[in-house]
């Protein structure tokens, strides 16, 4: 049994009479076999008939996307920076006194940098979450 009976015999039995299934199967073949070829076939859609079902099958909801990568403005922990002004003014005190040298409060919020005897250190403050 070829494939081209196989196939008839299988479209009968879903209700079809034997020219339709033989008409079905042939048409089927052709397709299968002309895949890499560009041969229009009995049943495919002129250029016009292409646009028109384009036309009918778009949903029109589709909108450009419009990213937007804006930086998240944090607002600013006033207490910490109180700290870090108050260790600041400190370390300048000391500066004076000549225990060290080149204070700079390189975060506001976070980090103050000095070196003493010829060494730099960073001096970083840490805010803890409360545990849950």
């Amino acid at each position: 049994m070829t494939k081209l009976e196989s196939e008839i015999k299988r479209l009968m039995a879903t209700g079809m009479t034997e020219d339709e299934a033989r008409e079905t199967a042939l048409y089927d073949l052709e397709v299968e076999e002309d895949k890499s070829e560009k041969k229009t076939l009995a049943y495919d859609l002129t250029a016009e008939q292409k646009k028109v079902a384009k036309k009918y099958t778009g949903t029109g909801t589709k909108k450009p996307t419009e990213y937007q990568f804006s930086k998240r403005e944090r607002k600013p922990n006033e207490i910490k920076r109180h700290i870090m002004t108050l260790v600041r003014i400190l370390f300048e005190g000391l500066e004076l006194k000549g225990d060290c040298k080149g204070v700079v409060l390189s975060n506001p919020e976070r980090t103050l940098d000095f070196e003493k005897d010829g060494k730099l250190y960073t001096l970083t403050l840490t805010e803890h979450r409360p545990k849950k």
